[in-house]
This record gives structure tokens, sequence and C-alpha cells, in this order.
């Protein structure tokens, strides 16, 4: 064969290049040009290879962190990725004899390519997957690099790639748009007069943060204004310590034994939601989220929404949803000093997208949950509020609890010092998001909104700093993880400056917001007593049959961190009036009498008087239908 079509010749070198005059040669592997347009071809392979599997996992219900419009991402930045790599090549095959030149190109071509296709489906550990990849590169250029017909074949069907990875953009992109656009043509005409429906959950703060519950820190002046203006539940609790149950169970008024939301599972599809509800009354229904791990559709939370904006909120958000930029987000930003969750979408961000959205509503009334993300670690904002509270602003490494639920990043030991700019941080966090929450209800009152907007502000969990040598959420079930602020608003309707001190749980918002939105019509969907009943009539049989216990849950992880307790069973919990039980699968069990002890630090199932408090508990969980239910 005299010489390999594939093949770089050393003849005429220009930077580094080979120029061939071998008019047999295809275009695709000449010279600069050429090394670019295989690097393009590698790239639109990639995205359309990575597209199609990822929106074909997510349509079979594996949650994958994506959403359609990866037809687009994955395309745009899999292609971006190997003109890269082809351009840092036309510089390294310099320093390569001839004969090598093919080769080194396909196999990092190759290599790549086989590395995204692998981790797309996230199933085996970093290494494995280099490993893995690199053979299959190895022995697939050892065949690319001396196949005339191999490389033909790609000339040939280059544009064919091409016009394919189009398509897929342009769908991508489109997708959005015309499922919104479907989805309102569908919505039956609203009741004249309902009034709007505002649900903000602000992920991850704790209630003890907040200085309308005390805090010794003005943290929250604008959402204790909120509070003056409607009702305040002083002893407000969610079902789990994590995002995806505790939204799952605000959304559906079911425990997490019911809806089965959890680690590697989406909520149950045959669950009527609270967002379907306010659908079929005509009502146009949006969600604007910044946690893109949990708060999405694929994890079951999209049912009923017209629309929900939750990634592509940035190039760099973008990046992280294809296989390589995760990968590169999870292992190498952290080791180079980038703590921070790339591509965060800010308050002020969700903010403008939501008010945006709000102009074009028209004439429906609307029912919108936005979940914010700002007092989730890595605790990290802009000045002022980063220092806002310490000189020494929080880098992100000390406490981080990143992207997945067995990521655990965090330092062995952090000192009292450290854990302490932490808080310090979080605070400020807390601050900045307060200070977007103010400028939020402006605008509503700038639109004339305010009067008619039902508003709920809460969160779905807590946080611990050292509490029982625990940092962040989701690994256990004491009281830090699952008390919340919890303040429902609604001038006309709701007493303004009452605070309620009964014991409550999230998972009754949804019977709570269909009864204030409905009240006349008496039908009920969502299981539960409304809270409205709370301070209806203080003092009265219905407000004391509204001190309920509050079950959460939260499923093990085996081989977590040595020390949290999820590592060792999955957990349940009752908090009524007197006591907090927390049982394991392990067989650990603890009662806390917290009124006395907020910060539960005597454990008292084995006294006298607690034993007999484990019993009567224990038996009310078990009616709660949880006996069970633990996995």
């Amino acid at each position: 064969m005299g010489r390999q079509l594939s093949q770089f010749d050393g003849r005429a070198y220009t930077n580094g290049v080979s120029e061939t005059d071998d008019i047999a040669m295809p275009r695709i592997t000449r010279g600069v040009a050429g090394l670019l347009s295989l690097a393009a071809w590698f790239g639109l392979a990639a995205g359309v290879v990575e597209a199609v599997i990822s929106i074909g996992l997510r349509y079979v219900g594996v949650p994958i962190g994506v959403s359609a419009a990866i037809l687009w991402i994955a395309p745009v930045i899999d292609l971006s990725l190997f003109l890269i790599i082809g351009a840092a090549l036309t510089l390294v095959i310099r320093a390569l004899p001839t004969s090598m030149r093919s080769h080194v190109v396909f196999l990092t071509f190759l290599w790549v390519l086989a590395y995204i296709v692998l981790e797309i489906f996230d199933v085996m550990r970093p290494w494995a997957v280099l490993v893995l990849s690199l053979g299959i590169a190895v022995e697939g250029s050892r065949r690319l690099s001396v196949s005339d017909r191999a490389v033909q074949a790609m000339a040939r069907t280059f544009v064919s790639l091409l016009a394919v990875a189009a398509v897929l953009v342009l769908t991508g992109i489109l997708w959005g748009p015309l499922h919104e656009r479907a989805a309102k043509s569908r919505l039956p005409p609203p009741v004249a007069g309902t009034p709007n429906v505002l649900f903000i959950t602000l992920d991850t703060l704790r209630a003890d943060h907040v200085s309308a519950y005390g805090y010794s820190r003005t943290t929250t002046p604008n959402l204790d204004r909120v509070a003056r203006q409607g009702v305040l539940f002083e002893n407000a609790f969610s079902n789990a310590s994590w995002t995806l149950p505790s939204h799952a169970s605000m959304l559906t008024g079911l425990y997490p034994h019911d809806h089965h939301a959890d680690w590697r599972q989406p909520m149950n599809a045959n669950v009527p939601t609270l967002t379907e509800l306010f659908a079929g009354r005509g009502y146009v229904t949006a969600a604007f989220a910044a946690n893109t791990s949990y708060v999405s559709p694929e994890w079951g939370l999209g049912r009923g929404f017209t629309r929900f904006d939750v990634y592509g909120d940035s190039i760099v958000d973008d990046a992280v949803r294809t296989a390589f930029g995760r990968r590169l987000a999870l292992n190498i930003l952290p080791r180079v000093g980038y703590f921070d969750i790339p591509g965060r979408k800010r308050a002020a961000r969700l903010n403008d997208e939501f008010l945006k959205w709000l102009d074009g509503v028209e004439s429906r009334p609307f029912f919108a949950l936005l979940n914010f993300l700002d007092a989730h670690d890595p605790y990290l904002t802009a000045d002022p509020f980063q220092s806002m509270y310490s000189p020494t602003p929080s880098r992100g490494d000390v406490i981080n609890f990143q992207f997945q639920p067995d990521t655990f990043r965090r330092k062995p030991k952090p000192t009292a010092v450290e854990v302490q700019a932490e808080i310090d941080a979080y605070d400020g966090c807390v601050t900045y998001l307060d200070a977007q929450l103010g400028r939020l209800f402006g605008e509503l009152a700038r639109r004339g909104l305010d009067r008619n907007t039902l508003v709920i502000v809460s969160s779905d969990h807590g946080e611990s700093f050292g509490n029982h040598d625990l940092f962040g959420h989701g690994n256990a079930l004491y009281f830090e993880t699952v008390h919340v602020p919890l303040v429902v608003a609604w001038p006309g309707h709701v007493p303004a400056g009452r605070r309620v001190s009964q014991v409550v749980g999230l998972n009754r918002l949804a019977a709570t917001i269909e009864q204030l939105t409905d009240a006349s019509s008496g039908r009920r969907s969502f299981p539960g007593r409304s809270l409205a009943s709370a301070w209806s009539a203080p003092g009265s049989r219905d407000a004391e049959e509204t001190d309920a216990p509050v079950l959460s849950e939260v499923t093990g992880l085996p081989g977590g961190p040595p020390g949290y307790p999820v590592s060792r069973g999955s957990l349940r919990s009752l908090i009524s009036r007197d006591w907090h039980l927390i049982l394991s699968t392990s067989g650990e069990t603890e009662l806390f009498a917290w009124p006395d002890d907020p910060e539960e630090r005597t454990n008292l199932a084995t006294t006298e008087r607690g034993r007999a408090a484990v019993a009567t508990l224990t038996r009310t969980i078990n009616e709660m239908g949880a006996g069970g239910a633990a996995k």
C-alpha cells in the first residue's frame, strides 16, 4: 500500500502537521484542517451518542441529572472538547516520530470517546472507567490508524453526522418552549378570582439560624417581615433530612415510605401531586430550582408543571451536565482549589428567571415553586455577605457534601475555629438569600400581586455543624436537621403576626394549600389536616388535633463514612410535643426530651420514664405505617 492513507506524513511538514500531496488521502486526515476535522468527527459522534443514551436513560426512569436540553448540550460541549484536544494535538505530535503520529491521534480520540460513553452510565469507579476506556482505545487505535476504509468512512459520514447532531441540537433547544406551549394549551379555564400560590423552599435552612426564631444575628429581616404579615410555625419539622423525599412529602402530603422517593429512586409516579391539582384548576405552573441534584423532573417532581427550570443556567452548568464535565467537576476542580458547586444558580439569577416568566403569565393564576440553594454547602457567596460575620471567609473546603449522596468531602477533624468559620459563612449565605427574598417580595408588590398571592416559605431540611459529631445533612434525623422554618402569609385570609407553637409536619402543606385556595368546595385530595386550624381557632379542639406527631425517615447508606448513623442503618424518627424518638434498623434507639434539650445531648431511652415513652411512640410509628418501611 505504499503509504497508509490515515498516516500523517512527514515530507511536507507545516506547523507540525503533514501536508501530503497524495490526492487519494481523504481531506479529513490532511494537515491542521484534517486533524481538526477528525477531532470534529469524534466530537460529533461523542455528542450524538451521549445525547441519545442520556435521553434514553432518562426516558426509562434512570435519574442521571439531565433534562431534554442534553440533546443540544452534549453535541455542543463534546464537539468543543474534541476540538480543544485536536488543537493541542497539532502541537504535541511535532515531537513524535512520523510513524507514531496517526496512532497517537486515534488513541487519544478513542480514549476520550470511550471514556465519555462509559461514564454516562455512572456504574464504575473513575479509575475503572479510565483503565477500561484506555484498553478500548489501545485496541481501536491499532486498527483505525492503519485502516484506509475506516478513515474514508469517517470522511463520507461527516456531513450525515453533522446533520444528525444539528437535528438533536435544534430539538434540545426547542423542546422546553414547545412543551410549555403544549401544556398551557391543555389547561382548562381557571375560576375567576382564584389566588396565586408562591411556594418557596430555602434549601438547607435550619430554623434556629432565622432571626424570627430567636437567632442572635439578624440574618433574615425580610423573611421576618413576611412572618409578621402572616403565621409563623415555631415547631415545624421536615419529613426527611435531605432534599428529594422532603420535597416529595411537601408536594404529595405523603410520608417517604409512601411516595418512595429515595437516594436512587424517583417519587412514585402514581401518587397525585399538588402541582397536578392546580394544573387541573387551570393554573399556569412553573418551578425554578437551584438544586440540580434532586429538585428536577427526573426524580418525579415535575408532574403537573408547565415549565420546570433547573438546568442550563450557565455554560458551566451545561458542561457539568455532560459525562466528562461531571467527572471533571467532581474530581479535578477541588484539587485545584475550587470548592463551590460549578455553575451554581444564585438567588439573584433565580429571581430573574421567575420574574421574567411571571411577566408572561398574562391573565391566568399561577402556582410557582422556587427552590433556592444559597444556604447549601459549600457556604460560599459574594461580598459583603461572605465576610459579613467573619474576617476570615471560608474557602468552602472544610465541610463539603457535594453533588451525590456517596460523595463525602470534609476534613476528618475540623477545629473549633474552622467550624465557627463555616457557621459564619453559612450565616452570610443566609443573609444574602434573605436580601434576595426582599427583592422578590418587592417586585411582587410592584406588580400588584402581593394582595392575592398565598405565600409559603419553608426549608426542606436543616444542617449539622458538629452536632453529634456530624456535618451536613441526610446523615441522621437529629433535631437540627429536621427543625425548619415555616411561614404562611396571605393578606386578608391568613391572620397577621400569629405564632403557632404546635408540632407540625411539612407533609401537611399540600392539604393546607388546597384548603386555603378552595375552601368552599370541601374537596380534599391530600391526606392530613390543614394547618389553617392551628390559627383559625386557637385553643379549640381543632387546634389541639393539629398538634400531631411528625414522622421523618431516611434510608441507610451502607459503606458511608464511619460514625454516620445512616452508615449503620435506615432511620425513623417521631417528634411529639414532649419527645423525639429515633429508631435505627441497626437496633439503636435514642430518645430526647427536645423542649428541654434542643441540642439532644442526653439519651433517655434506657431510663424508666424513657422506656415507657419509647414503647408508646414506637406503637405510633407502626400505626402510621412506617413500622416496616425502613429499607
